[in-house]
């Protein structure tokens, strides 16, 4: 390979070639793919949830909004996010990515505060 290949130039000259960039864009529309499809799985499942409760209960949509309005402020804020805890390996104390199941230093398993630490 030519030193002006390995760099990203063609032999003949002309426009630089950007493979890296490239990558990382494809990496990135990837990404937000896959969130816009978890995204709409969540809310497929929040909303089968919400309304199983609707039918076993005699809650009411403003019992939901109150609820929301609620949680939203346990942070201070009411900015329509739940605040995420940085959390800490059982085993070695080390902190942990929240994405991940298992510690990357030590492998111990998550512990579960809430089933929704693991989403």
């Amino acid at each position: 390979m030519l030193d002006s290949e390995m760099f990203g130039y063609s032999a003949g000259g002309g426009m630089p070639q950007m493979p890296v960039q490239g990558a990382e864009s494809r990496h990135a529309a990837r990404n937000v793919v896959f969130l816009e499809d978890r995204f709409e799985r969540l809310s497929l499942v929040c909303m089968a949830m919400w309304s199983l409760i609707q039918d076993k209960t005699d809650l009411k949509e403003e019992d939901l909004l109150e609820r929301v309005r609620t949680i939203d402020l346990m942070d201070g804020q009411a900015d329509g996010k739940a605040e995420v805890h940085v959390s800490k390996c059982v085993k070695c104390k080390r902190t942990m990515n929240r994405r991940h199941l298992k510690c990357l230093y030590c492998g111990a398993d998550k512990a579960a505060g809430s089933a929704f630490d693991r989403v």
